[in-house]
């Protein structure tokens, strides 16, 4: 008896477990997978604040694009690889290349198109007595969107100032009504809604004389590490030039920042007297004149510090009775960028321990040129002619460049371009279902 029960016990197991079998297998299942998307988000153009011609110099001619504080919402193909700006920020449709914004009024001044990761630094700008400047913020959403405007000097920070933006418009902000007579200072804007861009265009004057004006390019953060990588000193066939370059720090962390700040050129690399263990105070600005910067040679300024640091380079030169100005802010690791330099012939100046970049650019001429870059520290190559497409391939890690346009013609306008990406790729996540869903009845 007692084998019989146990052999019916077994038994009933055995069909329980056939018929979740059963039941496991003729339910409909459902997989879920999860498919990963990649898209550049659309980046801004700035307007232009100023008597001046301008253009956006976009990647190619199939880009799509839109007026901020236009009636058309749709983006537009631009069939055109430059589109003049005026008073109205242009959106540009995502894609891998890096639209520029260039303009032009005896000065030169040019600026990445770009859009903010939340966070954007402008070392550089004044509010003195002969600024010009507009800090302009531009929210291309269609709802409206906040941010806060952080200022610092170097006596410290001010208190911030929310400002709100409202859907598809610009808002332009003189600096000096923000910090007036501070010559020295870093602005952060710093997104609390939406999604916007700002730009800072610094431009001096001096009654009716121009003293000169450039963009000052944005950064993302602080860092360790900071390499500006292509300065001039613009060698110049001109007669009676001079100038003068300045270093801007600063720490925006509440720790003081030890730092070392040497230079890179074809003369090799050194650091100068005093600044291999200066100590920079957090949160106040500071300005080192780099005396000691190479003549008639571009160079490049690495910033190492203990603390996450900002950094950038103003440049002043004197052409007989002109002036001019130019920023040269801190660039990000190159991998691959696309720009499209309208006709420009431009100084490329590279930065790193092993330098190897590829570059493929097509000139005015319509001819191709393929140039490979290789050195050690600093590496330049100066363009034979005036170029429209120009991609950049770094091969190597941890190497930097930039732009130097020097004057052209009768001109004195020169400005730098750091070899930076508008925007960074982003990532979405779709869930897709399996086919077998569908197929079994």
């Amino acid at each position: 008896m007692r084998n019989l029960f146990t052999n019916k016990k077994y038994n009933l197991v055995a069909v329980f477990l056939i018929f979740l079998f059963l039941i496991s297998y003729l339910a409909p299942t459902r997989n879920e997978q999860v498919k990963i998307t990649y898209s550049y988000p659309a980046t801004v153009c700035p307007a232009i604040y100023s008597k001046a011609s301008a253009i956006a110099a976009l990647p190619n001619s199939k880009i799509g694009r839109r007026l901020i504080e236009g009636k058309n919402k749709k983006f537009v193909p631009a069939n055109a690889n430059a589109i003049t700006l005026g008073s109205a920020a242009l959106l540009v449709e995502g894609s891998a290349g890096t639209a520029l914004t260039f303009a032009n009024n005896n000065w030169k001044a040019v600026v990445p198109c770009s859009v903010s990761n939340g966070e954007q630094w402008f070392v550089g700008g004044s509010g003195a007595l002969t600024s010009k400047s507009i800090l302009s913020i531009v929210n291309s959403g269609f709802s409206e969107s906040t941010v806060d405007i952080e200022i610092y000097t170097p006596t410290g920070a001010v208190e911030p100032k929310s400002v709100a933006i409202a859907a598809n418009s610009s808002k332009a902000i003189s600096v000096d009504t923000l910090i007036p007579g501070e010559d020295s200072i870093v602005i952060a804007v710093k997104t609390k809604s939406g999604r916007v861009s700002s730009f800072l265009f610094d431009e001096r004057k001096k009654g009716l004389r121009s003293l000169g004006a450039d963009f000052v390019a944005p950064v993302a953060s602080a860092t360790k590490l900071v390499t500006i990588p292509a300065i001039s000193d613009l060698k110049s066939k001109a007669t009676g030039v001079s100038s003068a370059h300045t270093l801007r720090l600063l720490v925006p962390g509440s720790i003081d920042a030890n730092i070392e700040v040497s230079i890179n050129s074809n003369d090799g690399n050194f650091v100068p007297v005093g600044l291999s263990e200066l100590k920079v105070s957090s949160r106040r600005v500071i300005n080192i004149p780099l005396t000691f910067a190479p003549e008639k040679q571009a160079f490049s300024i690495i910033v190492k510090s203990d603390q996450p640091i900002l950094g950038s380079v103003l440049s002043e030169y004197t052409f007989g009775k002109s002036s001019e100005i130019a920023w040269a802010t801190a660039a990000d690791d190159l991998e691959k960028l696309t720009l499209n330099l309208t006709g420009s012939k431009p100084l490329i100046a590279f930065s790193g321990k092993s330098i190897n970049v590829s570059i493929s650019a097509i000139g005015t001429n319509g001819k191709k040129y393929n140039k490979t870059i290789k050195g050690n520290n600093f590496a330049i190559w100066q363009a034979p002619i005036g170029l429209n497409r120009i991609q950049f391939i770094s091969k190597n890690a941890a190497t930097q460049g930039g732009i130097i346009l020097h004057p052209e013609g009768s001109g004195i306008g020169t400005s730098y371009i750091p070899l930076n990406t508008g925007a960074n790729l982003e990532s979405a996540s779709e869930p897709i279902s399996d086919a077998d869903v569908i197929s079994r009845g």
